[in-house]
């Protein structure tokens, strides 16, 4: 809980929106009527994904694994503009939104409410335009050696021997048998 409220305003916003916005999809975004025979009215509902859909879909995805990316520790290359990146796919998630809701016919209330999602994505990413670059971790560098473990066994006189030196005991070597 700690790690969340730690978080920046857009970051949240970022966040929040960006799998709302995903979930978004999955609910009736076009309420399409449809006539059989002459006497019954039948309305399809249809989800968001279709052809723009499955872009913002993916967008979206992309999206939210950049941002939460950038909020671990992971080491990305400050040489990048990430934060034009994060603002150019939110600003790509949010044309798609409001060019499918223009052309779908017939939208439902979930295709508002993903264009409001996806203006609320921009609006983070818009927060966080200038959130500082990442700075490269100093490598750290020491006198570094594999530890050799010491190995149990016998050795030529029939006693059991354990090696506690850095390095491992020379063995008798066995030919090789195929199986």
């Amino acid at each position: 809980m700690e790690r969340i409220a730690a978080l920046s305003t857009g970051t949240k916003l970022m966040l929040g929106s960006g799998a709302l916005l995903f979930v978004d999809l999955f609910v009736t975004w076009q309420n399409v009527p449809q006539r059989f025979g002459g006497r019954f009215d039948v309305t399809a509902s249809l989800d968001g994904w279709d052809r723009l859909g499955l872009v913002l879909g993916l967008v979206t995805l992309g999206f939210l694994t950049l941002v939460v990316v950038r909020e671990t520790d992971a080491e990305l290359s400050p040489d990048v503009p990430w934060n034009r990146i994060t603002f150019a796919l939110a600003a790509i998630a949010f044309a798609v939104a409001v060019l499918k809701n223009v052309t779908d016919a017939n939208s439902a209330w979930g295709a508002y409410a993903g264009v409001v999602l996806a203006a609320l994505v921009l609006v983070g990413a818009y927060l966080e335009r200038d959130k500082p670059a990442p700075e490269p971790r100093a490598i750290e560098r020491g006198d570094w050696k594999p530890r050799v473990r010491g190995a149990e066994g016998p050795t030529s006189n029939g006693s059991t021997s354990r090696t506690g030196s850095g390095e491992p005991e020379a063995r008798p070597t066995e030919p090789a048998s195929r199986w």
